[in-house]
């Protein structure tokens, strides 16, 4: 929460936080109990980290994640031909702001030619001028029915699409997007 110093702030001792966590080799729930309960005690009043947590195993294609707070991710299914926003279990308080929370994991198993799309809520927020939203409707569709062959495209896809929706109108918002690609 923030912007400018006090953002970066805890943006930066949330992230000295994890890297200290890393090296702990805690599961990813264990990891976000003990970042919420250390940022709880450091963060003053009004102020949370919104965070998405997730490891993926490269040799199991198998995500784990917990969620704080961030839009849920979009999982693209090669198989079905289908996206959808992968519903994370346990409690989803951003962190700093309750001391005692039950974050829990999510598993997904991931099959060659899935993706993943993280994505900030500026992308789904982003207004045009006639104030309507992006959206996940439209955001889920668009991945859905995109044809496009990497990673990298799609990205570019989801942020262009975004930009000639909203047109010339102001934004209050970042646009962050994320695309991770499985390989055979």
């Amino acid at each position: 929460t923030g912007k400018s110093v006090s953002g970066a702030l805890i943006m930066s001792a949330s992230r000295s936080v994890f890297r200290i966590l890393s090296e702990e080799q805690l599961s990813v729930r264990e990891s976000m109990i003990r970042a919420n309960q250390r940022l709880q005690k450091d963060v003053k009043s009004g102020m949370f980290v919104a965070l998405l947590f997730g490891v993926l195993n490269s040799a199991n294609r198998k995500l784990t994640l917990c969620n704080a707070g961030q839009t849920q991710p979009i999982h693209f299914s090669a198989k079905t031909n289908e996206a959808k926003l992968i519903e994370t279990k346990g409690d989803t308080f951003r962190l700093g702001i309750m001391a005692d929370v039950s974050y829990q994991e999510t598993e997904l198993q991931l099959a060659p030619g899935d993706r993943l799309i993280f994505y900030t809520d500026g992308i789904v927020e982003a207004m045009n001028h006639r104030e309507e939203i992006f959206g996940f409707k439209r955001l889920l569709a668009l991945i859905q029915q995109s044809t496009a062959i990497d990673a990298d495209s799609l990205l570019k896809e989801i942020l262009n699409s975004v930009i000639v929706f909203v047109g010339n109108a102001p934004q209050n918002d970042d646009l962050t997007v994320i695309v991770v690609s499985v390989d055979n």
